[in-house]
């Protein structure tokens, strides 16, 4: 798919080779002693290192006035190689296309769920998408929808975090003065179920692809119904029926969820937000079983 150009690379090495190697010794596929150096020492190799050929891509790049005024969008084209994320493009037209470009990132390895926009239609995480990823020939990346624009690709979590505050997100203790280690038995449903549910890096990404967030503002989202069902499971806690009855609301709850999968599709941390969805349902229809945790 890509072709590759053979730059010579010259590497001086006092012990790579034995004392009295020579280039006709040494000579293979992998590296050439250029003629003149005749018992080199040390010895002088030009290696052969393939790298990519850059290839030219097309972005098209969502572009708007400060209050997110939309204002349609800038087309780039660029030449990437193919290990390039989304985000190394975005960086690319920033420093050398258009300075005034504005988007998010801070720890660009997919932990911290800044730069997370639409590209291609899809919530993805810039920093971790290739750009070069198969069928791709031109890149349109979007700020990501549900959510309010601030400018170009950065948009406001605040819609996002708002739903999030609603389910009680910190851990209440039921013994809040005791001095004593609340363990969990390892072999309990809560410790089984944390270890897939816990990874939440709030990036926002299934909250922009839910197809229920489309239509519906009051719905709390897959994000902030995942962190309720890991607290209401939790059995060192105790504000249970308070978020019982908030997730069991006919508008905003878990009865919303059309389960279309796109949360888990979606999420950068593979967490299976459509199960813990699932859970609570259950959980709702038998209240005593949310009792006994």
């Amino acid at each position: 798919m890509f072709s590759c150009t053979i730059p010579l690379l010259l590497a001086e090495s006092h012990r790579l080779f034995n004392p009295g190697c020579t280039p006709e010794a040494e000579l293979t596929s992998d590296f050439y002693i250029p003629q003149g150096y005749q018992n080199p020492s040390p010895c002088l190799v030009w290696y052969l290192v393939l790298l990519p050929e850059l290839i030219t891509f097309e972005i098209r790049v969502s572009r708007s006035a400060e209050a997110g005024i939309r204002k349609g969008f800038d087309t780039f084209r660029m030449a990437l190689e193919p290990r390039m994320t989304v985000l190394d493009a975005l960086f690319e037209i920033q420093r050398h296309h258009d300075a005034s470009l504005s988007f998010r990132c801070a720890c660009r390895v997919g932990m911290c769920g800044t730069c997370a926009v639409s590209v291609n239609g899809l919530p993805q995480l810039a920093c971790k998408t290739r750009a070069a990823a198969p069928g791709r020939g031109t890149l349109t990346v979007e700020p990501l929808p549900h959510l309010p624009v601030i400018k170009d690709l950065v948009v406001s979590l605040d819609p996002f975090f708002q739903q999030w505050k609603q389910v009680l997100p910190a851990f209440r203790p039921k013994h809040p003065e005791s001095r004593e280690l609340a363990s969990i038995p390892e072999d309990s449903t809560f410790a089984r179920a944390i270890p897939r549910k816990r990874d939440c890096i709030t990036c926002g990404a299934c909250f922009a692809a839910c197809g229920v967030k489309a239509t519906s503002g009051e719905y709390l989202g897959p994000a902030a119904i995942n962190k309720a069902f890991l607290r209401l499971m939790d059995p060192r806690d105790q504000a249970k029926k308070e978020r019982a009855a908030l997730l069991n609301d006919e508008r905003s709850g878990v009865w919303r969820c059309h389960a279309q999968f796109n949360c888990v599709s979606v999420c950068p941390k593979n967490i299976d937000l459509a199960d813990s969805i699932a859970r609570l349902k259950r959980a709702l229809l038998f209240p005593q079983r949310l009792a006994r945790t």
